[in-house]
């Protein structure tokens, strides 16, 4: 009864491992030098297929863009304890390196609010390095090595073991967190007149304990800053409904930071010794008319070390972020997209934005919307809206140091109440236990870790929690013959459907989990009138060496009691796990029916052989101790 192993297939091997480790495959006929350029940089073929006719839309799109990054990059530099040129010098380099280097064609890279309140979250580890502004900066070049170097090994794939829950709960933890962090400057109550303990208690620093010393020094509130703050969010607020109303995207924000300034320009509310004084950008850091100014940040061996862990949290966010978006893009843009390639663009994106003193980037969801809904045609959109930012910036300098802090608190306010998506909430909790747990558990965390990066690894950690819980369940079904020789599967395995010889049907996963409960499940058959096991395993996956063995002691027990374990629908595999780890002549290789084409052909012959073996009531054959 035993049938010979299948020949395995020859593997072979790429004949250029760097192309094939980028994952791409360039145009038939083109010349192997400029195909090698064009994997690496895929701008390159953007620019040698680029047709006159789109540099139009791709301007428009750019512009507008632009108009849209300025204030949101100066608000995220100042979430993340970073100067607002230094979100200006991010949004230039990151967004035209991720769309020289990226896989999406429509991205827009640059500050965001998830990455940036991470590296707020970590505000007291760059503290203690004496300059917080180097240390974020040596952590942006680290998370572009860290990316560079996951995009090289083809790691783009494992971003999507981070499930949707815990996504939701870390977006809208996000949100929540965004908006206490910025209810001081909301309210014009100074970092320095918040209390510092609870009711005689100093708690750690947390988003909710953060919102509680808050509300104990609510009598701080500066009128005129709420005001400014109120009426940067009312107008973005209303602009959006225009939006709608028209069926086109406007530079809300731009314009309501734009009416706060006028309003502090008017009544010189900027002047020193003004009656009603606002805090403006240039209290913090003035604005220059400069181009940034490539240097390397010297550092030693102990900073590194300090910095690796938020490296590797962040790095992960910004990946996820980024290829979340892109693949979006892709499917309604009907492009190829390469989750490796994009994570690469972001290692690039971080490497530039560190490199002109900038801090930590990735994928922008609402910065992409504005370039894609304003009619983007080539990735030229995202590279002219990293130029034009600059030139803005560059042209309205002196003006731009009487922006209101107030009002980019108005800003990020509105952000960080959009990043709680109640339907997406909504659909998570409303799934699964697991994915309820998840989301609760990302979310909480958010709101109580001092490190947001610990809250993004509690999330995956849960949801891997819940998938091995998934994995390890596995489905043993009785398959019944009917009087016309067919074979029915029962929904439930009892005691009346087990005689002398059983026909099982064994689904899901083999791995190491489910060993033990599988192996008490056949040996509890065998101790009733069982002697003779047929198991189905063509609906089961990964056998690893625990479950192997598990399945041999079954075996053995059935040897024990005059009986044998069959085992049919055996796939190359398979076949290949018994056979490597030894256990095969413990089986005996009569034991074994490959699968083959015939539906339940390989079944119908181990029930044949059982029933034979049952009628002879001979000891087996073919198999060593």
């Amino acid at each position: 009864m035993a049938q010979h192993q299948p020949s395995r297939p020859e593997i072979s091997t790429p004949p250029s491992l760097f192309p094939a480790a980028l994952g791409l495959r360039a145009k038939a006929g083109t010349p192997p030098k400029a195909a090698l350029i064009e994997r690496v940089l895929p701008f390159v073929r953007t620019a040698r297929e680029y047709r006159r006719e789109n540099l139009r839309p791709d301007f428009v799109a750019g512009l507008t863009t632009a108009l849209f990054t300025v204030p949101q990059a100066m608000a995220y530099a100042l979430i993340a304890g970073f100067p607002p040129a230094g979100g200006i010098a991010t949004a230039v380099a990151a967004s035209i390196m991720g769309a020289a280097f990226g896989s999406s064609e429509f991205l827009i890279n640059g500050p965001t609010n998830a990455i940036s309140v991470m590296l707020a979250a970590n505000a007291a580890l760059f503290a203690a390095q004496g300059d917080p502004v180097r240390a974020i900066v040596l952590l942006t070049l680290l998370i572009g090595v860290v990316q560079l170097a996951a995009g090289l090994l083809r790691m783009g794939a494992f971003t999507r073991f981070v499930s949707e829950p815990v996504l939701t709960g870390f977006t809208a933890g996000a949100g929540v967190y965004i908006v206490i962090n910025q209810l001081p400057p909301f309210l014009g109550i100074e970092k320095g007149a918040i209390v510092k303990d609870l009711w005689g208690y100093v708690p750690s620093k947390c988003a909710l304990f953060d919102l509680l010393r808050l509300a104990r020094s609510i009598e701080g509130m500066h009128l005129v800053t709420l005001a400014l703050a109120g009426l940067t969010f009312g107008i973005i607020r209303a602009l959006q409904r225009v939006e709608r109303r028209l069926g086109r995207r406007l530079p809300a924000t731009f314009l309501a930071v734009l009416v706060a300034t006028l309003l502090v320009w008017l009544f010189g509310l900027d002047q020193a010794g003004a009656a009603h004084r606002v805090k403006v950008l240039r209290d913090i850091e003035p604005l220059v008319r400069h181009l940034p100014q490539v240097h390397w940040p010297r550092f030693d061996a102990e900073q590194l070390r300090l910095l690796v862990g938020p490296a590797f949290a962040i790095g992960l966010m910004g990946a996820v972020e980024a290829i979340a978006i892109g693949k979006v893009l892709a499917v309604r843009a009907g492009h190829a997209f390469d989750a490796s390639r994009q994570l690469m663009g972001e290692g690039f994106c971080n490497l530039g934005a560190g490199l002109v003193g900038g801090f930590a980037s990735s994928g922008s969801f609402s910065r992409t919307a504005v370039n894609v809904e304003a009619g983007a045609v080539t990735r030229l959109s995202c590279i002219l809206s990293g130029v034009l930012s600059l030139l803005i910036v560059l042209a309205f300098a002196p003006q731009a140091n009487l922006i209101p802090i107030a009002a980019l608190a108005g800003t990020l306010v509105h952000v960080g109440l959009k990043l709680v998506d109640v339907v997406r909430l909504q659909s998570a909790f409303e799934t699964t236990t697991g994915d309820r747990v998840v989301l609760l558990a990302t979310f909480g965390a958010v709101l109580l870790s001092e490190h947001l990066e610990n809250a993004l690894f509690l999330g995956i950690a849960v949801s891997i929690y819940f998938a091995l819980r998934r994995a390890e369940g596995f489905k043993l079904r009785a398959l019944a013959e009917t009087p016309e020789g067919s074979l029915r599967e029962m929904p439930d395995l009892d005691a009346s459907q087990v005689g002398e010889v059983t026909v099982l049907n064994l689904q899901g996963e083999l791995f190491f989990a489910a060993a033990e409960e599988l192996q008490a499940e056949l040996v509890r058959l065998l101790e009733t009138s069982a002697r003779f096991i047929v198991l189905r395993v063509q609906e089961a996956y990964n056998l690893d060496a625990t479950t192997a063995s598990a399945i041999v002691h079954v075996a053995e027990r059935a040897r024990l009691r005059g009986g044998r374990l069959l085992l049919c629908g055996v796939r190359p595999g398979m076949y290949g796990t018994f056979e490597r780890s030894g256990l095969l002549p413990k089986i005996g290789e009569d034991a074994i029916f490959h699968a083959d084409r015939e539906l339940l052909g390989s079944t119908r012959r181990a029930i044949a052989y059982a029933h034979e073996l049952a009628r002879s009531d001979r000891p087996p054959e073919g198999f060593g101790i």
